[in-house]
Order: C-alpha cells, then sequence, then structure tokens
C-alpha cells in the first residue's frame, strides 16, 4: 500500500486512506471476503489507526466492508442478486442517455466517441483489461454528458464505483474484450447516424450480454 504518512490534516488522511482502499476493492486487488486488520493496514500505512477506522466505517456505511462483531472487518461478497440489480437499472440510464444523446450529438462528439473506440482497438490487441475500462468508461460519459440530465447524472455516478467492478469483472473473461468492442462500435455507429432507435437498442444489448457474461463466469453467492 501507498505510504501516505506525510499528509498533513486528519480530514484529508482518512479520505486518502478511503479511496486507497476502495480502489483495491473495487479492483478486487482486495478479494471478496478477505479479512482486514486496522492494525496490519496502520502499519503498512505508517499512520495511527484512528483515520484507518474511519475510512473502515465509511467504507462499512457504502457496502464495500462489514463489520462483523467478534470477526472483525471483511470485504463484501457481491452476490447475482447485486449484478442484476445494478445492470438493470444501468441498462435502462444508459439506453435513455444513447437515445436522447443521438438526437443532439455534435459532429466534434461522434469525432471524440469514434477517437475513444479506435483506442479501445488497439487495447484489444494489446489485451489490456485496466486500460480498456478506463476508455470505455469515457466513451459512456461521453454520452451520459451529451445527454445532459443531472439527474440521471447523479444516478450513475452513485452506481460507478459497483459499475467499474462488474466492467473489470466482465472484461476479464477471455474473449470479452472484442465482443464488448463490437458492441462500443455498433452504439458510436447509431449515434453517428442520429438513429435514436438503434442507439437505444444497442447500448441496451451491450448492458445485457455484460450481465449474461457475468453470472455465466462468476460464483457470486448470496452470503
Amino acid at each position: 500500500m501507498e505510504n501516505i504518512s506525510k499528509i498533513e490534516g486528519y480530514e484529508l488522511l482518512s479520505q486518502k486512506i478511503y479511496n486507497l482502499l476502495k480502489i483495491q476493492i473495487v479492483k478486487e486487488d482486495l478479494e471478496p471476503n478477505t479479512k482486514l486488520f486496522e492494525g496490519k493496514i496502520a502499519e503498512q500505512m505508517e499512520v495511527s489507526r484512528t483515520p484507518i477506522r474511519e475510512a473502515i466505517h465509511r467504507l462499512a456505511s457504502e457496502g464495500f466492508v462489514k463489520i462483523i462483531p467478534n470477526r472483525g472487518i471483511v470485504v463484501n461478497n457481491v452476490c447475482t442478486e447485486d449484478i442484476r440489480e445494478v445492470l438493470q437499472i444501468r441498462r435502462v440510464l444508459e439506453g435513455l442517455a444513447a437515445r436522447m444523446a443521438a438526437k443532439i450529438i455534435k459532429e466534434e462528439e461522434v469525432k471524440e466517441a469514434e477517437k475513444l473506440v479506435k483506442q479501445m482497438g488497439y487495447l484489444v490487441i494489446k489485451v489490456d483489461v485496466l486500460t480498456f475500462v478506463e476508455i470505455a468508461t469515457k466513451l459512456h460519459n461521453l454520452i451520459l454528458n451529451i445527454y445532459g440530465n443531472k439527474r440521471l447524472i447523479s444516478i450513475y455516478d452513485n452506481l460507478n464505483d459497483l459499475i467499474y467492478r462488474f466492467r473489470i469483472r466482465s472484461l476479464s473473461v477471455p474473449g470479452r474484450l472484442r465482443y464488448s468492442l463490437e458492441e462500443h462500435r455498433k452504439i458510436v455507429e447509431a449515434l453517428k447516424k442520429r438513429d435514436s432507435d438503434r442507439a437505444d437498442k444497442f447500448s441496451q444489448i451491450h448492458v445485457e450480454n455484460v450481465l449474461k457474461n457475468i453470472l455465466a463466469h462468476t460464483t457470486y453467492k448470496r452470503d
């Protein structure tokens, strides 16, 4: 873990620890059901236990870890119901955003979307999952921002950490990168043609395929 002992200010320190732990959980460097120990984390980060405890409680309130009496702190498992519910919401939100974006998208935004898809193509060849996810996220955010519905964006942002976690899980399955690239190409092509129906359709199909792919290659269960 990163040494953050020189950071000044308690609130900033607690925030930094929270961010570091959340990233490790989202990327599954800290796998589900992993036990966390405040003392060990404090020693690794060269800080006191107090900001560690604050960060842990915040992560617990957001569902990333659970604090079990007499057992300690455990990274939360994600069950199939969580995956299904989040991706069902994501499918509707992204479909709506793509439908509306297709009606108002500007030529420079089309070119930016095409540029991102081109970058994704290079990353498929390199089998660079993490960078592919970053570029795919930029593409989806571009579409959301073209639509510009602040409430929709806020709802989507609240799900972002779980969406990112599921993208990593889905795209880590061998062969999925190439299929995902083609799905994104179809979305961008529909946007370029200002075809609202197809932009919506292909966006929803993409998320449906993410869900099917995850459920077919994971063993998540309810605790």
